[in-house]
């Protein structure tokens, strides 16, 4: 199984594909997987060589227990080090939620390495108190672990699937709740208005997090930027795949053409 060891944390990753190199990267609680289950590696790898990469605590990355461990430029860093283990210059980079959110940072560690963003369902600017009290909260379900966070989804009416059940039996509790130890959520836009790469950013209009409103204000502030939103689609606008692939395969078509 190919792992990129970045300073003896091995990062998961697998190869989809052949052509211009997109690194893929999924969200917080995901895995590698939901990018075959939405379609989207069967639907670019015949254009593209696609790099599907685990996050640190996630998958089959490594899953260290210290919030030190989580750190941005830690976690950018483990794409490097992907990229570097395939020996890729440049790539482009698709990532949602968390990955979208580590997208920003890397942004702002290693535009260099990248010929554009593609980012859903986030939004660099910190964010407001009302909604760092409810980050805390969900936060807190992966700290008393299964059960604890069995109940947080319980109190919020969400219903766990068998495949959600399957997929929660084998997480890591202390490495997520390490994961959001660590100051991940701040101080990622003040460069924003000098980056140059070309940014895809998507969000559901409707997006719990409060994304939409957020994306909307930095796409003033960002030179090189398309913003796409979906009325009536909420933070999982990412599973619809025929909603945003179009819009995806445009963005990195008028760069080749560029």
């Amino acid at each position: 199984m190919p792992h990129a060891d970045n300073n003896g944390i091995k990062i998961y990753y697998k190869v989809e594909g052949k052509g211009t190199p997109i690194v893929m990267l999924h969200g917080f609680e995901g895995d590698i997987k939901g990018w075959y289950r939405i379609s989207y590696v069967d639907s670019l790898k015949k254009d593209y060589q696609l790099i599907l990469v685990n996050l640190r605590a996630h998958g089959r990355s490594d899953k260290p227990h210290e919030s030190e461990a989580y750190t941005m430029k830690l976690l950018t860093s483990d794409i490097i080090a992907v990229m570097d283990d395939l020996k890729l210059e440049k790539a482009h980079f698709w990532g949602y939620s968390m990955g979208g959110h580590i997208g920003f940072g890397l942004t702002k560690y290693y535009p260099e390495r990248f010929f554009s963003f593609i980012l859903g369902g986030i939004s660099p600017q910190d964010v407001e108190e009302e909604l760092q009290l409810e980050i805390d909260n969900y936060s807190k379900a992966f700290k008393g672990g299964l059960d604890t966070y069995l109940s947080y989804y319980k109190k919020l009416g969400v219903e766990i699937t068998t495949e959600m059940k399957e997929e929660i039996d084998n997480y890591d509790f202390k490495a997520l709740y390490g994961f959001f130890g660590a100051d991940i959520f701040h101080g990622h836009e003040e460069h924003l208005p000098q980056l140059e790469v070309p940014i895809l950013l998507y969000v559901g209009e409707e997006d719990g997090w409060g994304h939409y409103p957020r994306a909307v204000e930095c796409s003033k502030i960002i030179p090189n930027i398309r913003l796409v939103s979906f009325p009536d689609q909420g933070h999982g606008v990412h599973s619809h795949k025929d909603l945003v692939l179009p819009h995806v395969i445009e963005f990195l078509n008028e760069l080749k053409r560029a």
